[in-house]
This record gives structure tokens, C-alpha cells and sequence, in this order.
């Protein structure tokens, strides 16, 4: 615990005083990190070993005990101080786990789940080795690349409403990115967020019941952010926000805070009114309506038609040859689309 507390007081003291360099002296006395420290005879290597934690977690500190010391810049990764400092939630995130490294961040988030873990944590990797995305696809998930992240929630919402959080969820990725600029990102039924007709974030929404009764949701999220290039068999259909604007690097961090952001405000009207709450956000973002889409189930069944919007239930509404009237897919996945035909 006193090491949280010192390396997260360097970092805040460090953080306000960027136009100078800061006394060892000054650091352990007036900003007061002696307080945090078991035993002041070894103040100055807890110091030091204090600042080379912080080195090996992305921060570039300048300086020597002669000098004193000043901080270059910040991580550019999805660090816990930051993301922590940077949140503006009032309890998505307030428990949070932060990775190098993991297998998936919704595979952990259902392990802390099914132990008990609070309404709101967050799950943050700087990089996964087993994304996971719809259907058990692999997610391209490289270490610097993008955001990935997965809440665990507990709603209490009936089964018929689990797409809707993955909707908004969708709909939170889409206001964040349209903030950044000329980005106009588009929602893919039921998952997917599409920029530039290529796939740029995608949701993952898996649920932990207990007999009939929803125990928790989690809700995960990849966002390609500053990935430079896909490999060849996804290039065709992958983007980034950095190869949608001519390389261009973001603060993910800041990203991520945004959309907790907007999916916390968001969440909050769904808990009160339900889909209708944000629906006709969704709906003006619809990528698919108007497209000859195949949909498939989870079983051999395939359907064909031209996609006409997603109705007040959140499913998509399929326009058929020879049916008289609309089809409405609750579940299922695209397995192909075409341009839009009118």
C-alpha cells in the first residue's frame, strides 16, 4: 500500500511541477513523500527505486539526485495512474485492474465476476495474446495498438434487453470518435463499429446467469487506436483511427475516459427508460440499413434480404423477397453485406 501511495504522489507532485526540476529534497520534505516512506534513513533510494518503477511503467523522469528530477512526458500506454487520474465516472472504473499483458480482459472480467467483483470495475490490457471477439473470433489486440477493456456490470435486466447495453456501448465508442474530428463512425448490427467502411472497434457482450437470474454483464470493448498496419488477412477489413487520419497518434487513455463517460450517463437512462432512451442515436448511425445483408443464427439457417433499420426492441429489421411483412432479427450475425441499394 505505501508503495501505491508513493508512486502515486510522485507522479501527481511530478505531474503539477513539469516546468522545473524538483529537489530530492523538496520531494521528501515539502511535497511530503517522507510521510509515505517505513524508514526515512533510506529516503533516497526509496526515491530512486520509487522513480525507477515509475521509468519502467512508461514515464519519462529526468534527473539525478544532484539535479533533482522532472518529468518528460507521460506513458504512452493505458496506465492505471493515469486512467485512474483521468476518469470522471461516479462508479464505472472506480475498481480497476490493469495489464501488460493478458490472455483476454473479458475472460478475467467473468473470473472476477463469478468471485464477487463490484458493479462498475474495469479491466484495462495494454495488450492481449487471446482477444476474443464475437463467436469465439480472435481480436488483434498488439501491445500500444488500441483500447481493450471489459466491464463487469450487474443491471438486472431481463435477457431481451442484453443487446441494447451492447448498442450503447457501440453508440458511447461512436460520440467519443466523432469528438476527435471528421470521423464519422457508423454502428454495425449487433456489434461492430465501422469508420470508413472498415471495422475500427468492436463489443462483446457475454452474460454470467444463475438459473433464470442475470447475475452479471460483461461488457467488453477493442477500439483500434494507434495501430499502424493489420496483417494481410485482416487488412482488407480492418482500420485505425491512426491510419483514418494520415498516422496520426491519440491519447488512449483519454479515450477510454470519454467513453466510460458517455457509456455511464448513457447506462444510467437505460436503467430508468430503456432502449427508447437512445435508440434514435443509434438508428441515424445505422451502417447496415439499406444494405443486402446475409444473416446467419447460430445453427445452419440463413437469410437474405436488404437491411431497413434496427426497431424499439433493438433487433434488426430484414426486408425479405416474398415476405409480406419485415423479419425481425434478435440475434444472430452478418456473414456478408453489400453496398446499399435504396
Amino acid at each position: 500500500m505505501y508503495a501505491y501511495q508513493l508512486e502515486k504522489k510522485l507522479i501527481e507532485v511530478l505531474k503539477g511541477n513539469r516546468d522545473r526540476y524538483l529537489a530530492e529534497q523538496a520531494l521528501l520534505s515539502e511535497f511530503g513523500l517522507a510521510e509515505l516512506m517505513d524508514d526515512c534513513t533510506e529516503c533516497s533510494q526509496d526515491l530512486e527505486r520509487t522513480i525507477d518503477i515509475l521509468r519502467l511503467q512508461g514515464y519519462e523522469i529526468d534527473g539525478s539526485p544532484e539535479r533533482g528530477w522532472t518529468l518528460v512526458s507521460l506513458p504512452d500506454q493505458v496506465n492505471f495512474f493515469e486512467l485512474e487520474s483521468e476518469l470522471k465516472t461516479s462508479f464505472l472504473g472506480k475498481t480497476l485492474f490493469a495489464y501488460r499483458i493478458i490472455g483476454s480482459t473479458n475472460s478475467t472480467a467473468k473470473m472476477l465476476a463469478d468471485s464477487g467483483a463490484a458493479d462498475g470495475t474495469l479491466i484495462v490490457a495494454e495488450e492481449q495474446s487471446g482477444g476474443r471477439g464475437r463467436r469465439d473470433n480472435s481480436w488483434y489486440s498488439p501491445a500500444g495498438g488500441g483500447i481493450w477493456a471489459s466491464l463487469i456490470l450487474r443491471p438486472g435486466i431481463r435477457r431481451a434487453q442484453l443487446g441494447s447495453l451492447g448498442l450503447l456501448a457501440a453508440l458511447s465508442i461512436c460520440l467519443t470518435l466523432e469528438e476527435q474530428g471528421a470521423f464519422k463512425p457508423k454502428i454495425k448490427w449487433p456489434n461492430d463499429i465501422y469508420l470508413n467502411g472498415k471495422k475500427v472497434a468492436g463489443i462483446l457482450c457475454e452474460a454470467g446467469w444463475l438459473g433464470s437470474e442475470l447475475k452479471y454483464v460483461i461488457l467488453g470493448c477493442g477500439v483500434n487506436v494507434n495501430i499502424p498496419a493489420f496483417p494481410a488477412e485482416l487488412a482488407q477489413n480492418a482500420t485505425s483511427l491512426s491510419l483514418a487520419s494520415a498516422g496520426k497518434k491519440y491519447y488512449r487513455t483519454g479515450l477510454l475516459s470519454d467513453i466510460l463517460d458517455k457509456l455511464e450517463a448513457g447506462y444510467f437512462q437505460f436503467l430508468a427508460d430503456g432502449l427508447v432512451s437512445f435508440l434514435p442515436r443509434v438508428q441515424v448511425r445505422d451502417f447496415l440499413r439499406d444494405r443486402r445483408v446475409t444473416v446467419s443464427d447460430s445453427g445452419e439457417s440463413r437469410t437474405t434480404g436488404v437491411a431497413r433499420g434496427i426497431d424499439e426492441s433493438g433487433a434488426l429489421l430484414l426486408e425479405v423477397p416474398g415476405e409480406k411483412h419485415m423479419l425481425t432479427i434478435t440475434q444472430g450475425y452478418i456473414m456478408e453485406f453489400g453496398a446499399v441499394v435504396g
